[in-house]
């Protein structure tokens, strides 16, 4: 796993394959973040309407000073979960995304290129209380300017990175994938490949769940087939490519009877 000098982040798979991301600027990364505060800044707006409406209608009643106690201590912990359980919320069940992340097609991956878990969103939120000093990600932002990958503290804590999402597949790519996939030969072309080639398709394929940018990943190894078999592969988009690595698997299975 590597980052180029620039703005290109390059992991290789235990299987030898190497795919890539573009990091996210900061300029990006700050967009998302201003809509993100937005979404916060309403949140407290509506709260604050609350608190004051629940307070115009205590204002008569006279309440034990334990109860105020109470009362500000709740107060607190709600403004600290918005400020800070909000990116929590949403990277766990966007899958490291927030809406404005999302806006802008950002997303939080691990630094081996698979997806976040519960504890890195975890990690990664409670050290943001240090990337906000002094002041609106102060700390944050001087970590991001002095490091090629744009990281913040908390994205070394918890081994992340912030990059950009390619567009997904579009309807006219969803309807190519429904033709036939492309055609191979298993008397002749099944023949040039050898295990290693089946090991790395079977693998791909039983972890392309996990993989963020499974699509290019899965044309990069149809591709890598086609070749050693012979034939023209001009696969384009993930679902295609996935029908084309299936195919091969079956025929080179079922010629040698395994």
């Amino acid at each position: 796993m590597q980052a180029t000098p620039t703005d290109r982040f390059i992991v290789e798979t235990p299987e030898n394959i190497r795919f890539g991301y573009d990091i996210a600027d900061i300029g990006s990364r700050f967009l998302a973040i201003f809509i993100d505060t937005l979404i916060q800044t309403t949140i407290y707006i509506l709260l604050f309407i609350a608190m004051a409406f629940l307070a115009a209608q205590l204002s008569d009643i006279p309440l034990p000073r334990p109860v105020n106690d109470f009362l500000a201590v709740a107060i607190i912990l709600v403004l600290f979960l918005i400020q800070f359980g909000y990116f929590l919320f949403f990277e766990i069940i966007l899958n490291g995304q927030t809406p404005g992340k999302r806006l802008f097609n950002l997303r939080v991956i691990k630094d081996n290129g698979q997806p976040l878990s519960a504890l890195d969103t975890i990690i990664r939120n409670i050290v943001r209380i240090i990337d906000y000093f002094p002041f609106f990600y102060g700390v944050g932002l001087i970590t991001m300017f002095l490091n090629a990958r744009a990281k913040r503290l908390g994205d070394y804590a918890a081994g992340t990175i912030v990059v950009k999402m390619r567009n997904q597949i579009r309807l006219s790519d969803l309807q190519t994938a429904t033709a036939a996939p492309p055609p191979i030969n298993p008397p002749i072309g099944i023949g040039q490949l050898d295990e290693s080639d089946i090991a790395l398709a079977e693998s791909f394929m039983q972890r392309r769940a996990t993989f963020v940018n499974r699509d290019p990943l899965a044309v990069e190894i149809a591709q890598h087939l086609a070749q050693k078999i012979g034939v023209d592969s001009s696969v384009t988009n993930g679902d295609t490519a996935m029908r084309f690595i299936q195919d091969t698997v079956t025929a080179y299975r079922s010629q040698h009877k395994l």
